[in-house]
């Protein structure tokens, strides 16, 4: 039956951004919305990012639709409307008054082009000027690095711009094979990614920082590890392992196993007794049970007849 509901009202609308989640866990939440929300939905996604835009004839509805999305994505979702990833990592950076510095220029050339035309950027990001780009502190960074290759001097310049600068937030880069091994450092450990160039190292790393910085878990993939760790070997990225589906596990027949091995387990018995029984010979152990037997039926020394 039709909802009358539904058409009484002018309709509101609104577009949700996520970043991380898995489109179609997104489009089917949306196709679980209740009939009487009156709510349409339209899903969109290029790469890790999904746009939701949401449509009711009633501003409650709407608002159901909001609030559901946002209890099943919440770490995902991080805007509403305009809202690019870039503006929301500077507000979550403001709001918690987390400063963001780069540990090479790596990192920085990805950054830096993202967050330049951000109003405020500025008050949370040093755009190189107190990290990498400094003469004297970039001199540091490359010496305290210096004794490291690859994978682990990025982690140790991390490491270092962190604490030579004092931010919260430190953030690295190392390129090898088309592969971007993105580092977001903190005061206790780092956080490492591993994402292909067509998959924008760029946003990953920002959806990183925004994650870090409102302490909300980051995406499945993103590892953690303590600086005196070593670097794991570089892998492919997370999204390229879920295209190979592990073959389903065997059926464990648990019970079978237990009473063969019970089984071999009273044959040896049976066989070690039969051993000791007739000193090694067993081709006597017939004989032998058939003495024995016969001569329990016979009175033996000392017993009395009834």
């Amino acid at each position: 039956m039709k909802n009358l509901s539904c058409e009484q009202n002018e309709p509101v609308r609104c577009v949700l951004r996520l970043f991380g989640a898995s489109a179609l866990g997104v489009q089917q939440a949306a196709s679980a919305f209740p009939p009487e929300w009156c709510v349409t939905a339209q899903c969109r996604s290029r790469g890790a990012e999904t746009l939701i835009a949401l449509r009711s004839e009633n501003a409650a509805g709407l608002d159901k639709a909001r609030r559901s999305l946002h209890g099943c994505f919440a770490a995902d979702l991080y805007g509403e409307g305009d809202t690019d990833l870039a503006a929301a990592v500077v507000q979550a950076l403001e709001h918690r008054r987390r400063l963001l510095v780069c540990a090479d220029a790596a990192a920085g050339a990805l950054m830096e082009a993202r967050l330049e035309a951000v109003p405020g950027a500025e008050k949370v990001f040093d755009f190189g000027t107190q990290s990498y780009a400094d003469p004297k502190v970039g001199a540091q960074i490359a010496r305290r690095a210096a004794r490291r290759q690859d994978a682990a001097a990025a982690l140790a310049r991390v490491q270092a711009a962190q604490h030579l600068v004092g931010a919260e937030l430190s953030a690295g880069c190392w390129e090898q094979d088309g592969k971007f091994l993105l580092l977001l450092g903190t005061r206790k450990g780092c956080w490492l990614r591993t994402v292909y160039r067509e998959d924008g190292p760029g946003l990953w790393l920002l959806d990183m920082i925004r994650r870090a910085a409102c302490g909300l878990p980051q995406v499945p993939g993103t590892s953690w590890q303590h600086y005196r760790d070593p670097v794991p070997e570089a892998a492919d990225p997370p999204a390229a392992q879920a295209e190979v589906r592990p073959a389903p596990p065997k059926k464990k027949r648990r019970w079978l196993r237990r009473v063969l091995l019970l089984l071999v387990a009273l044959a040896l018995a049976a066989l070690a007794a039969g051993w000791w029984f007739t000193g090694g010979d067993l081709t006597a152990l017939p004989q032998l049970l058939r003495e024995t037997l016969h001569a329990d039926r016979l009175p033996h020394s000392g017993a009395k007849l009834i």
